[in-house]
């Protein structure tokens, strides 16, 4: 192998001033107009600036709050005693309706039914708080709840609150039948 020298520069004005040695900067005095400066101002980065840059790397990210989960299942909850409360008062107010309305063939006589009959105005008071407050009370849990999950701000609670609002109409229905047919039990004998 042979051994290359260097190729000397042929300005005399560069060659006179003193290098820097390996890692140092060239005193800004010593460059010349062509050469740009390769380090920034001292005062444009202060020790705080460096701290403030490393810890943004080494803080956890913020935790999103978990409101929205939080009021999805309560009002899933509210949604679901409401209905059960409807339902088992419901199923009282027309237990005797459908004592007296079912005949013994286990069809339904409407010339029974009278509007003065102060049970069958309040089941259908009842019916309709039940459909208006019960459907609008769920939809609000289930989106509430779809909302919640997706943006992740309380996602165990927007879950379980989706359960809850498909899940009350089922059980609202199962508790309104079985009140009903545990207060009036002669409608297994005229059906049956």
């Amino acid at each position: 192998m042979s051994h290359v020298p260097p190729i000397e520069p042929s300005d005399p004005a560069r060659d006179a001033r003193p290098r820097p040695r390996y890692g140092e900067y060239a005193p800004r005095s010593q460059l010349t107009p062509t050469e740009a400066p390769t380090e920034a101002p001292a005062e444009a980065f202060s020790e705080s600036t460096y701290t403030s840059s490393a810890q943004v790397f080494h803080n956890p990210p913020p935790t999103k709050p978990k409101n929205l989960g939080v009021v999805a299942f309560i009002v899933g909850l509210v949604a679901l005693v409401f209905a059960l409360v409807l339902s088992v008062v419901a199923g009282l107010a027309f237990a005797p309706i459908a004592g007296e309305v079912i005949t013994d063939g286990g069809t339904i006589d409407q010339t029974a039914l009278s509007a003065d009959d102060p049970g069958v105005a309040a089941f259908g008071v009842l019916s309709a708080a039940f459909f208006f407050g019960g459907t609008i009370l769920g939809l609000w849990a289930l989106v509430q709840g779809m909302i919640a999950t997706v943006k992740k701000r309380g996602r165990a609670f927007g879950i379980v609150a989706m359960a809850l609002a498909v899940a009350t109409p089922v059980i609202s229905f199962v508790v309104f039948y079985g009140v009903t047919f545990a207060t009036a039990p002669e409608i297994f004998s005229s059906v049956g």
